[in-house]
């Protein structure tokens, strides 16, 4: 299935939902006490976020909008 042929409101549902799971995996390496909290707050919690931001720009350039009514 191409992102060209998803609806631009499925898309956004996947973009949000990678955003905020990064945020939720940054919250949590935040309030975890552990040296490997930084690795999951920068590789982790910052890629989820990136990669949502990144979907989220390709629907932009790549949804297809649907076709205009035809011209009399």
């Amino acid at each position: 299935m191409k992102i060209g042929t998803l609806g631009m409101a499925r898309i956004l549902r996947i973009a949000s939902a990678f955003i905020v799971i990064g945020l939720v995996v940054e919250i949590i390496s935040l309030a975890w006490d552990h040296p490997l909290s930084f690795a999951l707050f920068a590789f982790v919690g910052a890629s989820l976020i990136g990669l949502g931001i990144l979907i989220y720009l390709a629907s932009l350039v790549l949804v297809v909008s649907p076709p205009d009514e035809p011209r009399r």
